[in-house]
This record gives structure tokens, sequence and C-alpha cells, in this order.
């Protein structure tokens, strides 16, 4: 009996090579592991990796490495310095850093574990209308969301990719094909994933897109109408690599 695996069918075959077309591309990398009580001792606002998410960040940058990678962006905190290192190193790209993309601002610095498990817990359980002032004693959504869409957008711009407004919908323009990575937070990238597909923000947006630490989304500009592109989210919350290193 023939056992091997069946060739793909007309329509199957059409969209792989759609996916495999020289366009745009935006890898959205969420940091490892942080450390955020260095020593079992008070909360910090800045962390470095454990060794485990030093390990997670390898494990990244062997899977994204793979691609052919034209700049990495990155947010100024330590944790998404730390795991853009790997990366740079298997690339030889230097990460640019961007400081619209780093994450939400919280009031951490210098609480107890404890406390800043209650500091959140009490926060998401306030109404819904008061999520859009973001954490309590920090950064209002609003501004979060308009300072990581601001610099998302000078980065494509960067790389010849600008959006218009064309009747009710965002459409992308430029004949640029790079690969990007932006390595960041969860919040971060939840926004930037949310605008680029043209959603509607919502304050909970790193609930409505959550990825795990060192996983990432991929990003393509597919072509529609005369001259534009619209973003097509091809892979999201991607681990595999985390669990082929034994880190899932």
């Amino acid at each position: 009996m023939d056992e091997s695996i069946p060739k793909p069918g007309a329509q199957a075959g059409r969209e792989a090579r759609a996916r495999r077309a020289p366009l745009a591309h935006v890898f959205l990398l969420r940091h490892g592991e942080p450390d955020w009580s260095p020593n079992g001792g008070p909360s910090v606002n800045d962390p470095a990796l454990t060794p485990f998410g030093r390990a997670q960040a390898r494990a990244a940058a062997e899977r994204l490495a793979r691609q052919q990678i034209d700049a990495i962006y990155v947010s100024p905190y330590r944790r998404a310095r730390e795991t853009a290192e790997p990366l740079a190193e298997r690339t030889g790209l230097t990460p640019i850093v961007v400081d619209g993309i780093a994450e939400i601002g919280v009031a951490l610095q210098g609480l107890s574990q404890e406390d800043v498990d209650r500091y959140f817990v009490e926060a998401t359980q306030r109404p819904l209308e008061e999520h859009w002032k973001g954490w309590p004693r920090a950064e209002g959504f609003r501004d979060f969301h308009a300072r990581v869409t601001a610099a998302l957008g000078d980065v494509l711009g960067r790389h010849g990719l600008r959006p218009q407004q064309e009747h009710d919908f965002t459409i992308w323009h430029g004949d640029g094909a790079p690969n990007l990575v932006l390595v960041a937070h969860g919040g971060t990238n939840a926004v930037a994933l949310a605008h680029l597909l043209d959603l509607d923000p919502v304050p909970w947006e790193w609930l409505r897109f959550e990825s795990e630490l060192a996983a990432f989304s991929v990003l393509q500009a597919r072509p529609l109408g005369p001259t534009g592109r619209v973003w097509s989210l091809q892979n999201f919350n991607e681990v595999d690599h985390l669990a082929a290193a034994g880190l899932r």
C-alpha cells in the first residue's frame, strides 16, 4: 500500500505559494522569563532575565534565525534587550531600541511578591470602564495605545510601508518586503497585532491576544486592491521552539 504523503491540491498549492511570496513580515516576539524579585527581594520595575528566560531567548533565536531577518527592533527594557541578544548574535544585526514599544507602565517598584499579586488582582477586578485608566497610579491605556501604534508606524515607515485610510479601512502602501522582528512585551505586542489587523482597541488587549513568554506571532502584508496591502495573521503564539528545547 502506498503510504506516501499526498501532494497538495491546486487550491492548497496556490495558497502555499502566496504565503511564500516576497511580502513584508512582522514577527512579534515576547521577552523571556523576567526576574521580577532578584534574590527573593522586593520587586523591580526593569528586571533582567532569569537563567530560564535566557534559555528561552536562545531557543527563540534559533527558530527566528532560520528566516531572512532584515532588522530587529527592541523595547528599552532589560528583559526585551536580553531576549534580543541571541538573535542579534545569530543574524549579525544590531537591535534598534525603540522607546515607544516599552510595556505599559505599572507601579511595582519595591513591592513584595504578595503586594504585586494583590496589585494585579485588585486592578483586574475593577469595573470595565476603569480599565481605560491602565494600571493604578501608572500609565493610562489610551496613552499607551497611542505610544505603541505611533512607534509601530514609525518602524514600518522606515521600511517604506505607510498606512492610508480608505473608506472605513486602513490600507498599507509601499513596495518593500522587509522581514522585521519586534522584541517587546505581552501588552505591547497585543496592541501592535490588533492595530495591524485594523481592530478597535480594548483596554485588556493583552488578554484578547495573550502570548506566552518567548512566544512569537507572525503577520504578513498581503496584496489587496490596486496597490494596497492588509496585514494577515499567519501564526499566533508560536511555542514549538520552546517545546523542542524542553522549555515548555
